[in-house]
């Protein structure tokens, strides 16, 4: 396969905020055939701009926190609205990526509302020694927010469980959202699949909501077993303000996970793989930019015990 080896690219990564110091993790691309660890680069010239106005040079930090055993990080701290950009140059050529942070959106309130779900798939033993049906629950999320109407905004919703090792969460459902089905190709939908994916979060646009008081319906389930385990109801609501090129980026990902975990015309060659989305001139990666606002809970307290 030698004779297929192309010049590696430059690969940039990061997501910066207001008032967080910009950092920057570069390395370069490997043949698909190499069984070495992606290369970090270490020696790399990072300069930094505001706003047009050269700012300063990242320096490499030493952290075995990150991946490659440290990061590129300035000292400088964005505003909202300032307009970020970093030129790099490596042994391996030159890159550069501009964007720009964007502003926040609150989360204004959050409601929950939930229902029991006898669907005869769990059983447990009763303290009379009796087989007796644990029903699931069905968690209904409502998060509201207001969308600008002056601009074209672009999101990212997140629901998770705070506490380490953050795997405590049943599955979520986008598919009462139309924000959400708005993105999922209509005609791969005649497959059956219907549920929306995203353990991870979702983005999405205002098309639909521009300038409205909006209040998204996301969906989780999850064994009520679990209801005696206390870590399991912890609840952390992430609402993201992102870029275009961020919700690009999120987006070609999450189309690429839903083609793996359902089936996708793609699948039967009827369309093109995703290709995974790209700000990086010169390279690959992404640099995104983002804010956002946190909503903590504990589902325990607001919800009657299924037993």
């Amino acid at each position: 396969m030698e004779e297929y080896r192309p010049e590696p690219d430059l690969v940039l990564n990061g997501v910066i905020s207001a008032d967080t110091n910009i950092m920057l993790s570069i390395s370069r691309t490997k043949f698909f055939t190499d069984t070495s660890r992606y290369e970090i680069i270490k020696e790399a010239g990072v300069s930094l701009f505001v706003n047009g106005t050269f700012q300063e040079h990242l320096q490499w930090i030493d952290d075995n926190s990150f991946y490659g055993g440290g990061i590129y990080s300035s000292s400088y701290k964005p505003k909202t609205g300032d307009i970020i950009k970093l030129e790099t140059t490596t042994t391996y050529g030159e890159a550069w990526v501009e964007e720009t942070i964007p502003a926040k959106v609150p989360v204004e309130n959050v409601t929950f509302s939930h229902k029991l779900i006898y669907d005869h798939t769990s059983y447990n033993v009763d303290s009379n020694g009796n087989i007796v049906e644990v029903p699931t629950i069905e968690i209904t999320y409502r998060i509201t927010f207001t969308d600008k109407a002056e601009t074209v905004n672009y999101y990212f919703i997140r629901i998770d469980n705070p506490r380490p090792p953050f795997e405590d969460l049943g599955n979520l459902d986008y598919s009462a959202e139309p924000v959400f089905v708005e993105q999922v190709s209509v005609v791969d939908g005649l497959f059956g699949d219907k549920t929306i994916q995203g353990q991870g979060g979702r983005s999405f646009t205002d098309n639909l909501i521009n300038g409205k008081h909006y209040t998204l319906v996301i969906k989780e389930t999850l064994p009520g077993e679990s209801y005696n385990y206390a870590p399991a109801w912890d609840r952390r609501i992430i609402l993201y303000s992102i870029t275009k090129s961020y919700h690009n980026y999120l987006t070609s990902m999450q189309l690429s996970a839903d083609a793996k975990n359902s089936t996708n015309l793609s699948t039967f060659g009827y369309t093109e793989p995703v290709r995974i989305f790209t700000n990086i001139h010169g390279g690959v990666g992404i640099m995104a930019t983002s804010q956002h606002d946190i909503v903590l809970t504990n589902l325990k307290e607001i919800l009657a015990d299924p037993k």
